[in-house]
């Protein structure tokens, strides 16, 4: 059974959730989110990987695993979006909230940026022909090309094409990210 890591910003992000839950979309969002990190979880087992931890923070939950190669590690972060964008097409009808935030979901995770499921996919796929310490120098250089790209592309569908702030929004909050987790690990 892996240990369980409950972060104060977890219980914050479930307080921002429910305090803006005027349309019912809470219990959608959360069960997208469920959905996805399940299926990295299974993809692990089902590759021979252990989970050790789970830790959950603010919209965001880490799987600490082991006994996973770099292909594994792919298949295992490709996983959760491919099941969210699955999720999206078979469930458009029945269930349209939680087909749209799955979508989402799934798009946002693929996106080639570490630490997104779509930058691991990257850093492995990377890592099986490099050896690891460039395939990760490539992956970060590649995640800060793709972060400056979608700036550029919020910032001109923001102020250009009036498309509201959540294009900016999105792109500030991947690249500070980005950054804060650069700056973590000593990059």
């Amino acid at each position: 059974m892996p240990e369980i890591d409950l972060r104060p910003g977890f219980f914050m992000f479930a307080i921002v959730l429910a305090a803006l839950d005027r349309s019912g979309s809470v219990l959608p969002i959360l069960y997208a989110m469920g959905v996805h990190e399940l299926a990295h979880v299974v993809m692990m087992l089902a590759c021979g990987g252990r989970v050790l931890r789970l830790t959950l923070r603010f919209a965001d939950l880490r799987i600490d695993a082991a006994g996973l190669g770099y292909r594994q590690e792919l298949l295992a972060a490709l996983a959760g979006p491919l099941v969210n964008l699955a999720c999206g097409a078979l469930f458009c009808m029945r269930s349209p909230a939680f087909a749209a935030y799955s979508l989402m979901l799934g798009i946002y995770n693929l996106l080639p940026v570490w630490p997104l499921d779509g930058g691991r996919a990257v850093r492995c796929a990377l890592a099986q022909h490099l050896p690891l310490a460039r395939a990760e120098a490539v992956s970060r250089r590649s995640s800060f090309a793709v972060c400056a790209a979608l700036l550029l592309a919020g910032i001109i569908l923001t102020f250009f094409r009036r498309a509201g702030l959540w294009p900016l929004g999105t792109a500030a909050y991947l690249t500070l990210r980005l950054l804060t987790l650069a700056k973590r690990t000593g990059e």
